[in-house]
């Protein structure tokens, strides 16, 4: 018997468009309702996350930027949390700014973006081309509201004392791999790295990854993996779906993120993760 829904937020939970349906609000707080306990996991941060935790009504804690940061909503504090000094964060963005790739920096209310050459693939997840001049604008609106902010030089995180969690370099394999490569003989061991998306290198303290965030959210609640339903979309839901006694794929999911999935539901913009979650926690109550 499952006793926790551990949640990915865009692609999942949400419709392309970034709509939660009311369908998807009514079954979580079915779950909910019924004592099952309904996490989100995500690769937001904490201010980007808060929002949706209000629409679905959640008050559990939340994993959030892929299993670095444990939020309490409620009491509006962080109980867990992976990270490297901001020493040693300055120390990484001195390797990543001498290379030709663009580059966010993420704390816990915002994304910063350094875009140093527009012409790198992947510079802006939300800019995608080929759209209308009205859904570009409403694509920027909603970017601003995300916690985005782009800027003109990384100077900022060499004067100010906000905690960096994560640095993303977005660039051609060359540049990704020279910053692995220098990264592998820094004298921190604890500096963990993940290519993503082709050329996006995710650069974070070790215990990164959302199969951690679902070890600690099951030690908070002592509940074992194989009591988890846990449903996603995206190459960073791979080990969490694999990690979880039930792994869901979204229908809209790449094919290599299906195979690591145990089931496999319909797309988010058709109520896919409701569809799942009804049918795994819900057929009987």
């Amino acid at each position: 018997m499952y006793k926790m829904a551990l949640l990915d937020i865009d692609g999942t939970l949400l419709t392309t468009w970034k709509i939660a349906t009311q369908k998807t609000k009514q079954v979580i707080k079915r779950l909910m309702d019924n004592g099952i306990v309904v996490c989100l996991c995500t690769g937001r941060n904490i201010s980007s996350t808060l929002p949706i935790l209000r629409s679905f009504g959640i008050t559990s804690p939340c994993m959030c930027i892929d299993g670095i940061i444990m939020y309490d909503p409620p009491r509006k504090r962080i109980i867990y949390e992976t990270k490297l000094p901001n020493g040693i964060m300055r120390e990484i963005l001195d390797i990543v700014r001498t290379r030709n790739v663009n580059v966010e920096v993420v704390t816990k209310r915002h994304y910063f973006w350094y875009i140093h050459d527009k012409n790198i693939g992947g510079y802006d997840f939300y800019s995608t081309g080929g759209v209308s001049a009205p859904a570009m604008v409403v694509a920027y609106i909603y970017k601003y509201m995300f916690g985005v902010r782009n800027i003109k030089s990384l100077e900022r995180f060499y004067r100010e004392e906000e905690q960096i969690y994560e640095i993303v370099a977005i660039g051609g394999a060359s540049e990704t791999d020279a910053i692995k490569a220098s990264l592998a003989n820094h004298e921190n061991k604890d500096i963990h790295t993940r290519l993503m998306w082709g050329n996006q290198l995710f650069i974070t303290a070790k215990g990164a990854g959302k199969s951690e965030g679902l070890r600690i959210l099951c030690d908070h609640f002592n509940i074992a993996p194989a009591e988890v339903v846990a449903i996603g979309d995206d190459d960073n839901d791979i080990d969490m779906l694999e990690a979880a006694g039930m792994g869901v794929a979204m229908g809209n999911a790449r094919e290599h993120v299906k195979a690591a999935a145990d089931y496999i539901t319909e797309a988010n913009d058709n109520d896919g993760a409701a569809k799942a979650l009804s049918d795994l926690f819900l057929k009987n109550r």
